[in-house]
């Protein structure tokens, strides 16, 4: 799957959820992300390539999303 679900956390940092291709990626998201959080759909090669700061990654999640976790 090409398709990554991003959103933030409670501590502040940004989750990302890896579709198993069971469900839509639009299904995964509104069933993964937690109730009421702000959730955008990327492709994979959007994201950073080094993942040794992914402690610092951030989102801005205020105009661009794709939806909201259910």
């Amino acid at each position: 799957m090409t398709k990554r679900i991003l959103f933030q956390n409670l501590d502040g940092g940004i989750s990302v959820i890896t579709p198993t291709g069971v469900l839509s990626v639009e299904e995964t998201a509104k069933k993964s992300v937690p109730t009421g959080v702000k959730y955008k759909i990327i492709d994979v090669s959007d994201l950073p390539p080094d993942r040794d700061f992914r402690n610092a990654w951030e989102y801005d999640f205020t105009d661009s999303f794709d939806g909201v976790g259910a």
